[in-house]
């Protein structure tokens, strides 16, 4: 999932379990990763990883995300998405990069944003 520079540098600061549900929003930054359930709005400031026993009925406003689970919602991530081999997403994305994973699942709308250079505002 992550290159062996990133390994070093990005750690989970914040951790939801399988046997966690939550009922309602989540609001905050670090690298988090959600194993159980979530109902309620995701608005994270970094980067967000699905694992593979995670249900989330969520709209997800997040840096980059890494989805191994199931979504149901709207993604939106500043830079990029990943959909892993058991991913699924069941709603829509607006991203700026998409990888999608063999295996990975996407039911919805696909938005890429495309960052605007200032020589091509100029001309």
């Amino acid at each position: 999932m992550f290159n062996d520079k990133e390994k070093n540098t990005n750690k989970i600061e914040t951790l939801i379990g399988e046997k966690c549900n939550i009922v309602g929003s989540l609001q905050g930054d670090g690298l988090i990763k959600i194993d159980g359930t979530i109902e309620g709005d995701i608005f994270w400031q970094d980067d967000v990883i699905i694992g593979v026993s995670s249900y989330c009925k969520s709209n997800i406003n997040c840096k980059s995300a890494f989805i191994n689970g199931k979504v149901e919602g709207n993604v939106v991530c500043e830079d990029t998405l990943t959909l892993e081999n058991y991913g699924k997403i069941l709603g829509d994305i607006t991203v700026k990069n998409l990888i999608i994973k063999e295996g990975g699942a996407f039911d919805g709308k696909c938005t890429m944003v495309i960052p605007v250079k200032s020589e091509e505002v100029s001309e």
